[in-house]
């Protein structure tokens, strides 16, 4: 299937920034220029502020930001899918923890956890609240 084969392409697309990280050129390609600055890391990048938050929004042009508390059930189950999703989708996936920074949750509105909202070139552009489906989620940060 096409989707197979997209999907051994990401794995082996991250496979190679892992050998690339491993060999010391911190998992960007030689020569790779600017393309370096919108690469999706393989694990969710932890929010610690609003100026990193203004920062991961601007570098990369898909971001899929997790609202979560550790307190949050739904938001611990969700962890695990939103770690390999990092892993084997182009998309960049955030987490911001409400309860250290509660004025971003309060800057997008967050009332109920997990929320997550999709970022596309820095604009809110879809969000979803409470548990959500894997392939709800991969299709996101894969369209």
């Amino acid at each position: 299937m096409a989707g197979d084969e997209e999907l051994e392409r990401i794995r082996e697309q991250k496979r190679q920034e892992l050998r690339d990280r491993v060999e010391g050129t911190g998992g960007k390609s030689v020569g790779s220029g600017d393309e370096s600055a919108t690469e999706s890391p393989d694990e969710p990048i932890g929010i610690t502020g609003p100026d990193h938050f203004g920062d991961v929004l601007e570098t990369h042009s898909r971001v899929l930001v997790d609202f979560y508390a550790d307190w949050c059930g739904p938001c611990q189950m969700l962890a695990p899918v939103l770690d390999r999703l990092a892993a084997e989708t182009p998309g960049t996936i955030a987490k911001v923890d409400t309860e250290a920074l509660p004025q971003l949750a309060q800057q997008y509105g967050v009332r109920g956890l997990p929320t997550l909202i999709l970022f596309e070139n820095g604009e809110p552009a879809q969000q979803l609240v409470g548990m959500q489906q894997e392939s709800t989620l991969r299709s996101l940060l894969t369209a």
